[in-house]
C-alpha cells in the first residue's frame, strides 16, 4: 500500500503538483513515494476521507543523519521483525479544500544489534497536518512534519555512526507553497502557473548526547518557478531554487523537468 501521510505520497505523479523537484520534507522525514506491504480499511463519512492501515515497520538500519529515505522498504523483501500502524483523515466538505494529518507509529529496529549484542528497537513516530486548496485558479498548500525517534544512541552504535554522522532524534520540516494560474480564465485545457515555495528542513533537530547535529542538515528552501500543462497528460516546468543551510554550504538550483502521465 501506498503509505497515506503528506501531500505528495499517494499522489505523486508531476502533474499533480507544483515544483520541478518535491518538497524536501516530504522525501527526508515523509520519504515518499513510499509504499509497503500492509493491510488496512478506508471510506469516508460526512465529508470526512479516512484510511487505517497495519505495514511491516520502516529498517533503521537505512536511516541517516539526512532522513528517514533509506528506510523505505518497498514490499517485496520487506524484513517483519516489527510492525507499524498508521492512520489518516481528511475533512473535504468544503469544495476546493483539504485540510487533514496523520500519524504513523511502530518500531524500526527490525532485528538491529548494538556492537555489544543489545537489541535496538527504534520506536519511530512520524505525524503531519497539511492544507490544501484551490479556488478560481489560485493553489495553496501547507505542511508540517515531525519525525520523533528512541534508541537512536543504540542506532547509532549499531551503524559505526560517530560524530556529527548521528540520525536525528527529532527531525522537523514545513513548507508553505501558493501558484495561481494566469489561464484560468480562459477556456480550454491548458494552464500557466507561476509558484513560489519556502520551505524550512531539519533532519537533526536534536540527537542524542555524545553526537553533535551537523549544521548542514539545518536548511531552507526557496523556490520560485513556472508550471505550464498544455493538456491535462503534459506538465513542464522551471525554476529557481535557493538553499541555505547553517553550514553556509548550500548550493543554489536551477531546475527543469517535463512530466507526463498516461
Amino acid at each position: 500500500v501506498l503509505v497515506p501521510m503528506g501531500l505528495l505520497n499517494e499522489l505523486h505523479e508531476p502533474t499533480t503538483y507544483l515544483g520541478a523537484v518535491r518538497p524536501d520534507t516530504e522525501r527526508r522525514i515523509i520519504p515518499s513515494t513510499w509504499r509497503e506491504n500492509g493491510v488496512g480499511v478506508f471510506g469516508s463519512a460526512g465529508g470526512f476521507d479516512y484510511r487505517t492501515y497495519v505495514v511491516n515497520g520502516l529498517d533503521g538500519s537505512g536511516f541517516s543523519a539526512s532522513g528517514l529515505r533509506g528506510g523505505r522498504q518497498k514490499g517485496s523483501k520487506a524484513k517483519a521483525e516489527d510492525f507499524a500502524w498508521v492512520g489518516r483523515i481528511d475533512y473535504t466538505g468544503v469544495p476546493g479544500l483539504m485540510v487533514g494529518g496523520s500519524v504513523y507509529a511502530g518500531n524500526s529496529g527490525q532485528g538491529l544489534e548494538t556492537t555489544g549484542g543489545e537489541g535496538a528497537d527504534v520506536p519511530t513516530l512520524i505525524f503531519e497536518g497539511h492544507v490544501d486548496y484551490k479556488i478560481r485558479g489560485l493553489q495553496l498548500r501547507a505542511l508540517y512534519a515531525q519525525a520523533d525517534l528512541d534508541d537512536v544512541a543504540k542506532l547509532n552504535d549499531a551503524l559505526g555512526f560517530v560524530g556529527d554522522d548521528s540520525v536525528g532524534e527529532s527531525m522537523v520540516g514545513y513548507y508553505l507553497e501558493a501558484g495561481y494560474d494566469v489561464f484560468s480564465k480562459r477556456s480550454g485545457r491548458s494552464s500557466l502557473i507561476p509558484y513560489l515555495r519556502w520551505e524550512k528542513v531539519n533532519t537533526q533537530e536534536s540527537v542524542p548526547e555524545g553526537w553533535r547535529a551537523n549544521p548542514a542538515t539545518d536548511t531552507d528552501f526557496f523556490s520560485i518557478g513556472l508550471a505550464y500543462q498544455p493538456i491535462e497528460q503534459l506538465i513542464a516546468k522551471l525554476e529557481y531554487r535557493d538553499v541555505n543551510n547553517a553550514a553556509d554550504t548550500g548550493v543554489n538550483q536551477i531546475n527543469f523537468n517535463i512530466g507526463y502521465i498516461f
